[in-house]
C-alpha cells in the first residue's frame, strides 16, 4: 500500500486511477488532515461482506409485533405503564 500526497494526486491523477482500478490501495495525505484510502469499489474487504451479510440477516429476519398500541401517544403509554406498576402494589 503505497501513500501519496494531495498534490501528487492532483499531478497524476490518471496514472494513479489505474493502478486503483488494477487492485492497488493508494493512500492519500493532505496536510493536518486524515489520511483517505482509495480503493476499487469492487474490492470489498471481508469487513464489508460481514456488514452486507449481518445487514441481510437483519432484513430477514422475522419481526416481532410491538406489545405496545400503534394508536396512542407516547404520553399515554407512559402514563399507562406507571399505573399499572404502582396500582398493583
Amino acid at each position: 500500500m503505497k501513500t501519496i500526497g494531495a498534490k501528487d494526486l492532483r499531478q497524476h491523477m490518471d496514472e494513479i486511477l489505474d493502478r486503483v482500478i488494477n487492485g492497488e490501495d493508494i493512500i492519500v495525505q493532505h496536510r493536518f488532515k486524515k489520511p483517505v484510502l482509495l480503493s476499487a469499489i469492487n474490492a470489498l474487504t471481508n469487513k464489508h461482506s460481514q456488514k452486507l451479510a449481518g445487514l441481510k440477516a437483519f432484513e430477514t429476519a422475522t419481526k416481532q409485533p410491538s406489545p405496545f398500541n400503534p394508536n396512542k401517544s407516547v404520553k399515554e403509554l407512559y402514563h399507562e405503564s406507571i399505573t399499572d406498576k404502582y396500582s398493583s402494589q
